[in-house]
């Protein structure tokens, strides 16, 4: 199939601020602020500083299923805030970035400073947009994140500092440590489903401080060699993502490559529970490591399935379990990194967005009319390094990307020491070259 030329227009970017390591970042990040007295945090870390992800403040699917509610949808009601973007970084800080109300009719390139950092004490394992976020009401400009041994924290995007509005601990029954999501997200304005270990818990937002109101395992015994007697799924929970119907259907994914749908935003039972190992690997061909998200089409009949060390992504229809319709082939992201892809429901029918290694960003459009193998419609090259992140803005008309790799600077002592060895010469030309590589570790805004 022959590839349609389009080319997205960069618009606006954050340019080399964070394209350099985590400690120099700062410094360039302070002088943006004119801050010299800002948190000082992981102030001599020579680590890049790539962006994890990157999202658009509000999802479509929430603002879909309050019109369900309602009986009423039309056009102007599935258009959700889309005045922000949260990223998370590897220096463990969420940043807000502010779109520009004039950003498609500023000519050139627009500098994205963040409108407030909010730094954390641990590595961030997740991070979710409160779903009535509007930014011209500040009582809703709320967002989850989920440090490594900490509670899971709610807080406001556009305060100055990181003050916490709430926490929720999700806790071992056993040993009472702290369990840190592999993923995380909000069926409703009230309500947070994480994932973890065998485990679904849901919490109430407004029980400050509490545990879940709901645990809900899936094995029936975690000691089980066969996943709870061949019942359910075992390993980490490292995806989420609730249906937009008036059902609410969950759909778990998990590092161990299975996919669990349960009935009422996980307040039912199992609906059904499959690998996805044999469709990847057998049918598709395309691979995989472990489930990194799965996401629902607006009408709730197809599920896709984004799996880490994969080459493609698998198209279920969910209304036979495990049955799959299509996989999209050519994905670059043979890589245990995390890279966020995007459904978009185009007027044209289903699109999706995904980034890879390469930094090539592909696009697969009307999916749902589609089966088998399927191939990209057409492409671009964003980033220098792997896009992390693809998020398209509910108007249709600008996409968001954010890239970058974990990467340490060359340990010269290393190769010192063996300075008395006959391939020393090697030794230091291989730690020099790798010390001269320039990360690209950028948010992106293209026009459409």
């Amino acid at each position: 199939m022959e590839q349609e030329l389009k080319t997205p227009v960069l618009v606006a970017s954050t340019l080399g601020t964070y394209s350099c390591s985590i400690a120099e970042s700062k410094k360039r990040e302070d002088r943006l602020f004119d801050d010299s007295c800002s948190q000082l945090t992981r102030e001599k870390d020579q680590g890049s500083n790539y962006y994890k992800s990157a999202q658009w403040s509000t999802t479509i699917s929430y603002c879909l299923l309050v019109c369900l509610q309602k009986k009423e949808l039309t056009k102007t009601d599935r258009s959700p805030d889309g005045t922000s973007i949260l990223t998370s970084s590897a220096d463990n800080v969420v940043r807000t970035f502010i779109v520009p109300p004039t950003l498609l009719s500023d000519t050139g390139i627009t500098e994205l400073t963040p409108y407030t950092r909010h730094f954390n004490p641990a590595p961030i394992s997740c991070v979710d947009v409160h779903p009535l976020f509007e930014l011209s009401s500040p009582s809703t400009t709320y967002y989850i994140s989920a440090p490594s041994g900490f509670p899971i924290r709610l807080l406001n995007a556009l305060s100055p500092t990181p003050v916490l509005m709430s926490t929720y601990s999700l806790t071992s029954e056993t040993t009472e440590a702290y369990l840190t999501p592999a993923s995380i997200i909000f069926p409703s304005s009230s309500q947070l489903f994480s994932g973890t270990d065998c485990l679904i818990a849901l919490f109430d937002l407004s029980r400050n401080g509490s545990g879940p109101i709901l645990r809900l395992p899936t094995v029936p015994s975690k000691r089980h060699r066969m996943k709870g007697g061949g019942v359910g799924m075992r390993g980490i929970v490292s995806a989420l993502a609730a249906q937009s119907d008036q059902n609410g259907t969950l759909a778990a994914g998990t590092w161990t490559r299975w996919v669990g749908l349960y009935d009422s935003g996980g307040l039912g039972g199992t609906v059904a529970t499959w690998s996805v190992a044999e469709a990847a690997d057998k049918i598709a061909g395309i691979g995989g490591n472990g489930v990194s998200q799965v996401i629902w089409s607006e009408c709730g009949r197809y599920l896709c399935v984004v799996e880490r060390m994969s080459g493609g992504l698998l198209v279920f229809d969910v209304r036979v379990t495990g049955k799959l319709v299509a996989w999209l082939e050519g994905r670059e992201a043979r890589t245990n990194q995390r890279l966020g892809v995007n459904l978009f429901q185009a007027e044209s029918g289903i699109e999706i967005w995904a980034g890879g290694t390469d930094g090539v960003v592909r696009v697969w459009e009307s999916v749902e009319k589609r089966s088998g193998a399927i191939e990209s419609s057409w492409n671009w090259l964003a980033h220098q390094d792997p896009v992390t992140s693809t998020t398209v803005h509910s108007s249709g008309t600008v996409v968001a990307t954010s890239s970058g790799q974990r990467r340490y600077p060359a340990v010269n002592r290393v190769s010192e020491d063996f300075s008395d060895t006959s391939d020393s010469s090697s030794d230091i030309t291989s730690f020099s070259a790798c010390s001269s590589v320039i990360s690209d570790n950028s948010l992106k805004i293209w026009s459409l």
